[in-house]
């Protein structure tokens, strides 16, 4: 399609792009009978004005589907116009002027903001074959560089129908049936989080290192004494006693260890030994509890209270995501808007970083602390060797999300 670059242009103002029912003289008999057909063309709407036209990219449409029901190319022509009204919604962020600086990259960030937003896993899919063909499409005009016919398989499916098999690797499909509750976060935005809390909860933080890195609940952080957290092994890991306190008789349903054991929190490129000295130094108990974490009043926290404040780390965390994230991150803002997630992410966090480096499920077993640990030594073998590939995780990311825990670890 040479020559129709100056009319795939995107446009400024307060347009977009729409999907037509347009009715054409199909079939012109001898006798001037003329048999109709409706086709669904690609519009261009000013929504200002309420007028639109008909967009040359209709084409497309006409090549790929023309022999088609008209139920089919509406269908496949929504899609379209809901990938070049994303483009146009975010073309500064993707940095985009042009459909001809189209690349694979942009279409995988709309498919994957279908399934931030909760649709059917059915719907990305259809909305990816549309894509699929729409792509090749554009790949025979030879001003876009980025799309090429080699970007495009074909292969022989069932009763020897042949199709193009996608181009785009890096979609992610929602589950056949929708989960509301997320239970874990991207390792590389664990640093991030950490900066948050230290930002706008810094009574929690080190309790939100104890579960990012050690897996505890938040009914066993509330339950931990000062004196308990002062034990360490020799690389700096922390053992904690974990049992019922019993800090707060005057609440009702006081929070419990669900299961009384010997927990060992990893200690990464030192955060959570800066983390604890800022803790012991800042927040101490009033009330004779000897807490580790404490309200405001000086009383041993509640879990309620620990709540309130992870609530505020998740509204700061997420608006950091807006509003100096990249694409991605925005992505990623936009799903954990969508979903329900609280304190216990820390914990579901921790067991994928340990399943991912553990030789098998006992390994993944005595960090969690699912099962009865004999001995505290035993614990301790049995998880050195991933306490060293979790640092080394953390040692190849970038520092830039902690500069505070950073600059204050290396002026003491």
């Amino acid at each position: 399609m040479p020559g129709t670059h100056n009319t795939v242009l995107f446009y400024k103002g307060t347009v977009k792009f729409c999907v037509l029912p347009i009715w054409i003289d199909y079939i012109v008999f001898n006798d001037g009978k003329v048999e109709k057909k409706q086709f669904a063309m690609i519009g261009l709407k000013d929504i200002e004005r309420d007028v639109h036209i008909i967009h040359p990219i209709s084409e497309f449409i006409i090549e790929n589907y023309g022999r088609t029901e008209y139920n089919t190319q509406r269908q496949h022509a929504k899609n379209v116009v809901n990938f070049l009204n994303y483009l146009l919604d975010n073309r500064r962020t993707l940095k985009l002027n042009s459909i001809l600086e189209l690349d694979i990259s942009h279409a995988e960030y709309f498919l994957n903001n279908l399934t931030s937003d909760r649709r059917k896993r059915s719907t990305v899919k259809m909305a990816e074959r549309s894509l699929t063909h729409f792509y090749r499409w554009l790949s025979n005009i030879d001003e876009i560089q980025n799309i090429t016919n080699d970007l495009f398989v074909k292969k022989e499916g069932y009763r020897s129908i042949y199709y193009y098999e996608s181009p785009f690797n890096n979609v992610i499909y929602p589950t056949a049936k929708a989960n509301k509750l997320e239970h874990t976060l991207p390792f590389s935005y664990i640093p991030l989080l950490i900066e948050v809390a230290i930002q706008v909860a810094k009574p929690i933080a080190l309790g939100l290192y104890f579960q990012l890195f050690g897996g505890l609940r938040v009914s066993e952080v509330v339950n931990v004494k000062r004196t308990q957290a002062s034990r360490r092994i020799n690389n700096g890991d922390f053992i904690l006693i974990l049992e019922n306190q019993n800090f707060r008789p005057d609440l009702k349903g006081s929070s419990s260890v669900k299961k009384k054991r010997t927990q060992r929190v990893f200690t990464i490129k030192n955060w959570g030994n800066v983390l604890y000295r800022d803790h012991i130094r800042l927040y101490k108990p009033t009330d004779g509890s000897n807490a580790l974490f404490v309200n405001r009043d000086g009383k041993a926290m509640s879990e309620n209270s620990y709540r309130q404040y992870f609530n505020k780390v998740k509204k700061k965390f997420i608006e950091q995501l807006e509003v100096y994230g990249d694409i991605e991150q925005k992505l990623l803002a936009q799903h954990l808007k969508n979903m329900k997630w609280s304190t216990h992410i820390g914990r579901g966090t921790f067991t994928n970083m340990v399943a991912e480096h553990a030789a098998n499920p006992y390994e993944v077993s005595f960090p969690r602390g699912d099962s009865g640990v004999e001995s505290a030594l035993t614990y301790i073998a049995t998880t050195e060797r991933m306490r060293k590939k979790l640092e080394q995780k953390f040692s190849d990311m970038h520092n830039e999300y902690i500069p505070r825990l950073m600059g204050r670890e290396e002026g003491e």
